[in-house]
């Protein structure tokens, strides 16, 4: 049991990295558009990219977006197997909840463009689930080893 725990607390920290990266690759992917853009000559009106030039800037966005769901669920599974108790299997079913909702505001912001501002927004919940999630786990395992009763003394 101990064993799954650490191995959540380390999957949760990794997980969190990926959400850092994926909001970064969203960023990338914003600014290539934005140069691709502004290197054209003429009027802004008369500017296009094309989709290719788009999905080469928003490629590891979407890709990595689909793997992070992967380790979403992966995470619940490690919860479940870890025995977190029901408020950490319930934060932790939040997380692969939350990446499929960004996953399906994706989609519908392709053809409704408004919907991207919540695709933006659930990234932050996103984001701060995970972020929770690793510190209250790395607090979890400095307590408890603050908390361990010392291993007896061989003279």
């Amino acid at each position: 049991m101990k064993a799954l725990r650490t191995i959540y607390r380390y999957w949760i920290t990794l997980l969190f990295a990926a959400v850092l990266a994926q909001i970064s690759a969203a960023a990338y992917g914003g600014f290539y558009a934005a140069q691709k853009l502004g290197d054209q000559k003429g009027s802004d009106e008369s500017k296009v990219i094309s989709e290719k030039t788009f999905d080469h800037g928003f490629g590891f966005h979407t890709a990595f977006g689909y793997l992070l769901f992967l380790g979403a669920v992966l995470l619940l599974v490690l919860a479940l197997a870890g025995r977190l108790g029901k408020r950490g299997i319930l934060f932790s079913l939040a997380v692969p909840v939350a990446v499929a909702v960004q996953i399906v505001l994706a989609w519908i912001s392709g053809s409704v463009h408004a919907v991207g501002i919540l695709h933006g927004l659930n990234a932050l919940v996103i984001f701060g689930l995970t972020g929770y999630l690793t510190g209250q786990q790395w607090r979890a395992a400095r307590a408890a080893t603050v908390t361990a009763p010392a291993a007896p003394q061989m003279t």
